[in-house]
Parts: structure tokens; C-alpha cells; sequence
């Protein structure tokens, strides 16, 4: 194809005018926000010119989620400036609502408060008339809107599971690497586990702190991240009286998190049916085992139990042992890494790029 060019095994469309398409919760950031404007800097590295657009999203009260979704629908990307745009990608709820020839999808997650997490106490979603009424103009938002799209990708296998029970849509799980790709390396085996993440219920910090309960070796637990759970996990810390064993590290620059994985003896990762997370990934890459539960989701894409982590029910004990464990078997932690790394080291953004931009002509 004339103008274009083969690098790294990947076909480079130059000049290809592509944007991806986002919602925002002011004043919030996370897995979601990083995975955005890695897609968009490997764009550019390859040529593409790519940039992102994003529309404010509020998901409360209950009636404003459709008039942010509906808000999709109303925008023009066909073109910028006079100039044929080439390709959309849409990630997260609502933004596949736009309307593009060349749409594909590449899901992040849709609005899981009425699909998997309904329900459940992560939802406030309840049988009430007007919240089902919402819900079921949700889904078939999701069913008409998703449907458009030339090709749909996933960020995980979990991901496509769940739109293909709950939507009757077949996705194809796209893996990527985490943003530090290339900088992870392995230190020691030290003296504490690492958790990383927001400070939310749906992540289970408080599982890991309830362990630190029984844990019988000399060994901390370091927790990075902030969330609307901080002062809440605080308040457990200081009630079981294991400030000498829990230590909150609140918000952690890049630098700082690379040194802390490579440092740690191992990684809590355990979240509510996690879409992918990047915590599994980032621990291997370091060469860490990850210690998680049957129900994190996503993270079990990755984690086999008793080859690069333990999987476990989720009891503090059963969790506390597993630390135990490690500590007293530094051979086992350094072989879990290296099956962990084995795993992960192949997730290349080359693969990624060349899925995304194929159907452009």
C-alpha cells in the first residue's frame, strides 16, 4: 500500500487520521485513563495521527447516564478541519455510542453496575421500577451501539465473557502491556508485600489487612494508592491495633512504584472480578508472585496458582499463610517470578496496533 511501511512487524498507515474515544469522570484517574493515552502514544510512535477525545461523564443521579450517553450520539467524527477521519476507537461506556463507518471497539468495560456487579453490594442499582427502566435502556444502548462496530476487542477475556452473556456480543480479548513496559526489573526478594491500587471496596485492601492479622513472620505490608476508602482502611489499621505492620504510602510517582515492585517479596492483587488490571502484569514483569483469589476475574487470565502466585477463597487466614509461606521459601518466590515473567513478557503493542488499525483502506 503506497505511503505505508513495515516496522517491528507491524503495518504503519501513516498519516491515518484516528481517534480514540473516552469518558471522564472529572477529576478521576486510573487503569482506564492510563490505558487511553498509551493507545494514543503508540499511535503516534507509529505514525498515526491519532488523538482523544473526551466527553464528561456523570453517572449520578441515576437519570444523567443516559443524557451523557444519548451525548454520543449527537457528535460528528466523520471528518475534522475539512479532512476524512480514518478510524474511531471507542473504550469505555458510553463512548461506543458514536456513530463512525470505521468504528472498532476496543472495551475496556461498559456501566457494570447493571450487568455483573447488579446485585451485588458494589451496585446501587435495585429492583426499583425507575432503576430497571434505566438499566434496560442502558442495555439496549449497549446492544445497538456495540453491534455498529466493524471489529469489537476486549482488554481481557473476562471482559468479552461479559458481553457475550449479558449482550449476546462476541468479543475478541486484546491484551496490552502495562505503561511502564520495558523499566520493570527485579531487586531482591524484601520484606514486604505490595498492594497497589485505588482505595475502593470493589479492590479488597481491607482482605489484605485482615491477614495482616495473622501473619506470624517479620514481614510489612505496603499499600499505594489513594480512594474514597482511605480513612475507612485507616480506621481498620489503627482498631487491630497494625500500624508496626501496615503502612500507607498514599499517592506513588513511576519511579517510585518500578523500585517498589522490584523490591517487594510478593503482590496482593485480588479485586472484584477485575476487567484486566495492570497490577498482575506490572508484578510479573518484575518477576513477583501475586497473591489473589478465585473471584478477581481478569486477574486469573494470568495468575495460575501454585506456578507464578496463589490463588486462594479470599480468607485472611488462608492469605496470611500464603505470606508465611513465602517468606519462609525465597526459591519459590523467585520461581514463581520467573513463570510470571514468562507469561507476561510476550504482550507486545505491536500485535495491539496492527488489530486496531486493520480495517483501515
Amino acid at each position: 500500500m503506497a505511503g505505508n511501511k513495515i516496522e517491528r512487524g507491524v503495518t504503519v498507515k501513516k498519516n491515518k487520521r484516528v481517534v480514540i474515544c473516552t469518558a471522564q469522570v472529572p477529576f478521576v484517574s486510573g487503569g482506564a485513563e492510563i490505558h487511553v493515552e498509551a493507545l494514543n502514544r503508540e499511535l503516534l510512535k507509529r505514525g498515526f495521527n491519532s488523538t482523544i477525545v473526551r466527553v464528561p461523564f456523570k453517572w449520578y443521579p441515576k437519570v444523567e447516564i443516559m443524557k451523557h450517553a444519548f451525548a454520543w450520539r449527537l457528535l460528528d467524527l466523520s471528518e475534522s478541519n475539512g479532512m476524512k477521519i480514518d478510524l474511531v476507537i471507542p473504550t469505555k461506556f458510553p463512548s461506543y455510542g458514536i456513530k463512525h463507518e470505521n468504528k472498532v471497539t476496543w472495551l475496556i468495560h461498559q456501566f457494570r453496575q447493571i450487568y455483573d456487579l447488579y446485585g451485588t453490594q458494589y451496585s446501587d442499582f435495585t429492583n426499583d421500577p425507575e432503576d430497571i427502566e434505566i438499566r434496560d435502556m442502558i442495555i439496549r444502548f449497549d446492544n445497538r451501539t456495540l453491534s455498529e462496530s466493524k471489529k469489537i476487542f476486549t482488554n481481557a477475556q473476562n471482559t468479552a465473557d461479559r458481553l457475550k452473556k449479558y449482550n449476546g456480543i462476541q468479543g475478541q480479548a486484546l491484551y496490552h502491556p502495562p505503561q511502564h513496559v520495558g523499566n520493570y526489573y527485579c531487586g531482591e526478594y524484601g520484606k514486604y508485600v505490595l498492594s497497589i491500587g485505588r482505595l475502593d471496596s470493589i479492590k479488597r485492601v481491607d482482605v489484605l489487612i485482615n491477614a495482616m492479622k495473622y501473619v506470624k513472620s517479620d514481614i510489612k505490608c505496603l499499600i499505594g494508592g489513594i480512594g474514597p476508602d482511605k480513612e475507612k482502611l485507616e480506621k481498620m489499621v489503627n482498631k487491630n491495633k497494625l500500624e508496626h505492620k501496615v503502612k500507607f504510602l498514599g499517592f506513588v510517582d513511576d519511579k517510585d512504584l518500578i523500585n517498589l515492585y522490584a523490591n517487594c517479596l510478593a503482590v496482593y492483587y485480588a479485586p472484584f472480578d477485575e476487567d484486566y488490571g495492570y497490577v498482575t502484569l506490572e508484578a510479573f514483569l518484575s518477576k513477583k508472585p501475586v497473591i489473589t483469589t478465585c473471584d478477581a476475574g481478569g486477574v486469573l487470565e494470568f495468575v495460575e496458582d501454585e506456578v507464578n502466585g496463589f490463588v486462594t477463597e479470599g480468607n485472611p487466614k488462608e492469605i496470611a499463610n500464603k505470606i508465611d509461606y513465602l517468606v519462609d521459601h525465597e526459591s519459590i518466590c523467585m520461581e514463581f517470578g520467573h513463570n510470571g515473567w514468562k507469561k507476561a513478557s510476550p504482550i507486545s503493542w505491536d500485535v495491539v496496533i496492527d488489530e486496531l488499525t486493520s480495517t483501515i483502506r
